[in-house]
């Protein structure tokens, strides 16, 4: 398909339908342990959970690391007719993700208590997160060299493979979550090992594509092994910018539920993360989707075709949001039996808290749309600005500033006065790139 002369509105449903196909799917393994977990263990599991989201974090953030580093070396040396210096740098991102998965492991497995309650783990949650989370950590090498393998794979222009991994991974969580947490009644250990067995099979499924034949990576001597690793890690940080902002926000998140509003109000939270990251997956997809487009016609400077593709996924974004944000408004209970088994505290916080928080999701697809649009066109320090202001700088103040004034309710304004703030300052740069 021609990027430069297919017309705009049919190539975006092209590559909108699968983005956002994979982003359902990449989103579905945190999603059913939330409502296995909440259903068969109750509020003290969900809010286990929620402690152990930021582990899931810093996993993709080391995938992302090495893989996205490595897969920007690969394809620029496969632009330039080069597949030795090409798998030079597959060998040199392997081998710099090997080395870090190690030293991760066996830092977690040392200090895992005290990480469990820096991430905010009090005495009465302590033993859910230990029962859960001690599982994940423990198969913590699996989870990030799958994802790793995902970006390389991906790159290797096998996308497919990747979907049916990641999907095949995703049914068979599924079916662990309800067998072992409800007819086994496992509890969090049941949760855990469904997580484990789906990330073990995805992982098995992407390693079985280095013995097809259309597989182009391979194994070689690296050269210039330090400016090699260097460029990885360089260009791999700044696509795992996203990860590190939402764990640290997570981390400090749930210090001040707990400080606020106990173990009930973070179970809560613990539901409405799960449907922000899902959320967050789906703005994602349209970023990605139209990442491609907008950058090909760029180059070419196609500007009215730029302009068309950043009208139709503005209002794709912000439909989305309006429809996200009309679901918490208008059916916060439903949401929240669907995930925890409530207790009449859970049904009297609930509400309030899901309502303030949704309003949040209204301008954050214009937010993370508009990150990969400025992108795209090469403004690349203003999008991490925005990512920067959205994800850590503004909703970490506000956060701790607003409580003071308004208790637990500041916590949840937080969020949803940060994503309006960023998205003043987006439209600016919006308005401002058209002009240039």
């Amino acid at each position: 398909m021609d990027l430069l002369k297919t017309n705009i509105k049919i190539l975006y449903k092209k590559y909108l339908v699968p983005s956002l196909s994979a982003a359902v799917v990449t989103s579905v393994y945190s999603f059913v342990d939330m409502i296995a977990i909440g259903q068969g263990i109750g509020p003290d599991g969900a809010a286990a959970l929620s402690i152990a989201t930021p582990i899931f974090g810093i996993i993709s953030f080391f995938g992302i690391l090495c893989g996205v580093g490595g897969s920007v070396y690969l394809g620029k040396a496969r632009g330039e007719n080069s597949p030795e210096k090409s798998n030079a740098y597959f060998t040199a991102s392997a081998g710099v993700m090997l080395l870090l998965t190690v030293l991760a492991h066996i830092f977690f497995n040392i200090f895992s208590t005290q990480i469990y309650t820096f991430f905010g783990a009090s005495e009465v949650l302590m033993p859910f997160v230990e029962e859960y989370t001690n599982w994940i950590i423990w198969t913590m090498p699996i989870s990030i060299i799958s994802s790793y393998l995902s970006c390389v794979i991906r790159s290797d222009g096998a996308p497919n493979r990747v979907m049916t991994a990641v999907v095949i991974g995703g049914i068979i969580n599924i079916f662990g979550d309800w067998f072992l947490v409800f007819p086994m009644k496992l509890g969090m250990t049941g949760a855990a090992l469904a997580t484990i067995v789906g990330t073990v099979v995805q992982f098995i499924v992407l390693c079985s594509y280095f013995f097809s034949k259309k597989c182009q990576l391979k194994a070689v001597k690296p050269f210039r092994l330090f400016k090699a690793c260097r460029n990885i890690l360089r260009a791999g940080f700044s696509a795992g910018v996203i990860d590190i902002a939402f764990i640290v926000l997570t981390v400090i998140l749930n210090k001040q539920i707990l400080k606020y509003g106990g173990e009930a109000a973070l179970a809560i939270f613990g539901m409405v993360i799960t449907c922000s990251s899902m959320f967050q997956h789906l703005f994602t997809g349209v970023g990605l989707a139209i990442q491609p487009i907008v950058s090909t016609n760029f180059g070419a400077g196609q500007i009215e075709r730029i302009r068309e593709i950043d009208k139709l996924s503005s209002a794709t974004a912000l439909i989305m949001g309006f429809i996200f944000s009309a679901v918490g408004l208008l059916f916060p209970l439903q949401l929240t039996t669907l995930f925890i088994n409530t207790t009449p505290e859970i049904i009297e916080l609930a509400p309030m808290i899901i309502r303030i928080y949704f309003l949040s999701f209204f301008p954050m697809g214009l937010n993370i749309q508009a990150t990969y649009y400025l992108q795209s066109i090469m403004k690349t320090k203003w999008s991490a600005i925005l990512a920067l202001l959205r994800g850590l700088i503004f909703s970490g103040i506000l956060v701790y500033l607003l409580p003071i004034f308004w208790g637990l309710n500041g916590v949840w304004w937080a969020m949803s006065i940060t994503e309006f703030a960023v998205s003043v300052i987006t439209i600016i740069c919006l308005k401002k790139t058209d002009k240039q």
